[in-house]
């Protein structure tokens, strides 16, 4: 019986892996199926090197956490609000993150004196300096994995990953790591509230 219900459970999973494939073979142009591949694993790579340059770093914080504080830098403030839909997260899950990056005294949050049902995000000295850590091992370890490769692949790999940021920034994919809607004005004075 068991093995009837694992045969059962593989046709399953192989019937809809089948039905994926299909879908993505129908959405991909000739030729693209590899450099999806190629992408995914590069993307694998980076991850890597990013959760390698936080290991050591004081405080430690996890590769989301990370990510807000380089959302809230970029952006210089931001609402928890806005910190919420950039993370796609709702807004409970962004502040809990907030109240430990507040913990972590990497981050201040203050309340909006036009309105004080809002809190804004600034990042603390601490948190410029465990981005700038993070960003210098980082590079550190992508040099060291370019070492190997030819002058003129890396040439043609920084074209390649340019074309991919341009059509990233291009897409609304990444719209939240690039710019902010404006949070709702409450107060009436028609400023943008982060």
């Amino acid at each position: 019986m068991l093995a009837g219900m694992a045969d059962d459970a593989t046709s399953v999973s192989e019937s809809i892996d089948a039905e994926l494939a299909d879908d993505d073979a129908a959405s991909m142009l000739a030729g693209q199926a590899e450099v999806v591949d190629a992408v995914l694993a590069a993307n694998r790579v980076f991850v890597a090197v990013a959760a390698g340059a936080l290991a050591g770093l004081e405080p430690e914080v996890t590769l989301p956490q990370f990510r807000a504080l380089v959302l809230i830098d970029i952006h210089q403030s931001m609402t928890v609000a806005q910190l919420a839909d950039a993370l796609s997260v709702v807004p409970s899950t962004a502040t809990r993150m907030c109240d430990r990056l507040v913990a972590k005294q990497l981050v201040d949050r203050t309340i909006d004196s036009a309105n004080r049902r809002q809190m804004t995000l600034t990042l603390r000295p601490e948190g410029h300096k465990l981005i700038e850590q993070s960003t210098r091992q980082r590079k550190r370890e992508i040099n060291s994995l370019l070492k190997s490769i030819p002058p003129q692949v890396q040439s043609e790999l920084a074209a390649s990953l340019g074309a991919l940021v341009q059509a990233a920034h291009s897409s609304d994919r990444t719209r939240a790591s690039r710019r902010l809607r404006p949070a709702a004005d409450t107060t009436g004075s028609g400023r943008d509230a982060r």
